[in-house]
């Protein structure tokens, strides 16, 4: 009856940390307008405070000290190592800036939502395609040294077809949405984007657009001029009866065209229509100043797309932190990292390395394992909710979950955690519950507390956004 429910204890404890709210992390259309930065406490919760003191911490390297001045090849070494330390430093906040991604795009097909705003989902509930038929893709789109998420939606009505340019800055920990319009787009390699409008409802064949040019001050994108035309052969006559402008249309096409330069305000009247086919190449040309179209590697919304993101930025803070520890082999929140079958991994080594005798307590209930040290109950496992490992009581041997163990002080445990990028879960109804990130392919943990002591740990993995 005691092993029965230590088991229930798990279930208990891991619902409320990981199971509370299902579709969560939503912020509202209000909390960010476009352009603007994503804030709020929920934002700021995710923020890796702690994932900046992981990234700082895992990159340092020892300090070279000599006696009196550095010699030149001191120098040089001091120089290697400060290059070094800036490229270790540099891809692990590209691995975490994929990781951030990854939360937002385990909320797109989870839960059809992005993180400050709805997506028009009126052709999913239909039954008009999937989620897979949009797109995103990862990469330093406007050129500031920073890789951007762009979200291509456009399985929706028209209306709803939008496509988004998500930017986070992990020194900062803000997430910003740079850039929306409708997914008809083509992007330069000078930070010029052309949009094409969703319509043509003009009185020309050629399709109208406007050109957004990046400023890197504001980190935003902003008009620089629109065009659209008119073709005689469909239309003699303006809308009020003003004829054909015949007398500016000097190369004799029969298309005049209305360009918007920036400064201008945007209007359709007749006047507009002045330019001709030389004054747009002129003026196109200018803007765009010979930058060549850059191709984008869109992938489909699936999660197969981005199913690394998360695994790649956790193993690099792991394998940081690995080289301060000589115990890493035997700790069991790594093998969730590494294995595939976590639970077998971790009852293997238990059972062959430090003699625990494991048991079912519900012949019935295969989920259910718990693990024996000299007949006391220290290691449940529980097969259900992508499976959790428990561990409690005292600390067996040199056997840990991500470097913490029953008998450690709290602020110790804490300060191993967030070496491993866990931080204070938004959702977690128990205290001390902790979460690496909220998309796909996470990890949570949370342990009890006895006179500021750890007495049970339970570790698994996560997602807020999942069933």
């Amino acid at each position: 009856m005691k092993k029965e429910k230590g088991s229930l204890k798990i279930v208990t404890a891991t619902l409320l940390c990981v199971g509370v709210i299902l579709f969560a992390g939503c912020s509202s259309k209000d909390d960010v307008s476009k352009g603007g930065e994503i804030a709020g406490e929920e934002q700021e919760e995710q923020l890796p405070e702690d994932d900046k003191t992981a990234l700082s911490e895992a990159a340092e390297a020892p300090v070279l000290e000599g006696e009196g001045v550095l010699d030149s090849t001191d120098a040089d070494i001091a120089e290697d190592s400060d290059e070094e330390n800036a490229e270790k430093t540099q891809v692990l906040y590209e691995a975490q800036t994929r990781h951030y991604y990854s939360g937002i795009l385990s909320q797109i097909i989870a839960a059809w939502q992005l993180p400050d705003g709805e997506l028009d989902t009126s052709s999913l509930d239909a039954g008009f395609g999937e989620m897979r038929d949009n797109h995103f893709a990862v990469t330093d789109i406007d050129g500031d040294g920073r890789e951007e998420l762009i979200v291509s939606y456009s399985n929706a009505c028209m209306a709803g077809m939008e496509e988004i340019i998500y930017d986070y800055n992990p020194v900062l920990g803000q997430l910003k949405r740079e850039f929306t319009q409708f997914p008809a787009l083509t992007y330069y390699d000078n930070g010029i984007i052309k949009a094409e409008w969703s319509h043509n409802q003009g009185p020309g064949e050629f399709w109208p657009f406007t050109l957004y040019r990046y400023e890197a001050g504001s980190d935003s994108y902003v008009v620089v001029g629109s065009v659209d035309t008119w073709d005689k052969v469909l239309r003699e006559e303006w809308y009020e009866g003003q004829p054909f402008p015949d007398e500016l249309d000097t190369d004799g096409d029969g298309t005049m065209y209305h360009i918007c330069k920036e400064g201008e305000e945007y209007s359709c009247q007749y006047e507009d229509y002045k330019y001709n086919q030389a004054d747009f190449d002129e003026w196109f040309g200018r803007i765009t100043e010979g930058a060549k179209e850059l191709s984008i590697e869109y992938q489909p919304m699936t999660y197969e797309s981005f199913e690394a993101f998360t695994p790649s930025y956790l193993k690099l803070l792991a394998d940081e932190v690995g080289k301060k520890r000589t115990d890493t082999a035997s700790d069991l929140g790594l093998m969730i990292l590494n294995e595939d079958y976590f639970l077998d991994a971790a009852q293997t080594l238990l059972s062959e390395k430090y003699d625990v005798e494991l048991e079912q307590p519900e012949p019935n209930v295969e989920e259910w394992t718990v693990g024996l040290k000299d007949g006391r109950e220290v290691f449940p496992f529980e097969a259900l909710n992508a499976g959790h490992i428990g561990y409690k009581d005292e600390q067996v041997d040199d056997v840990t979950i991500f470097g913490i163990y029953p008998g450690i002080r709290v602020d110790g445990a804490w300060e191993n955690l967030k070496t491993y990028g866990f931080y204070a879960s938004p959702y977690g109804e128990v205290e001390n519950c902790l979460i690496t990130g909220e998309g796909f392919g996470n990890v949570s943990i949370w342990f009890s507390v006895e006179n500021n002591v750890v007495t049970e740990i339970t570790v698994g993995p996560y997602c807020a956004f999942a069933e």
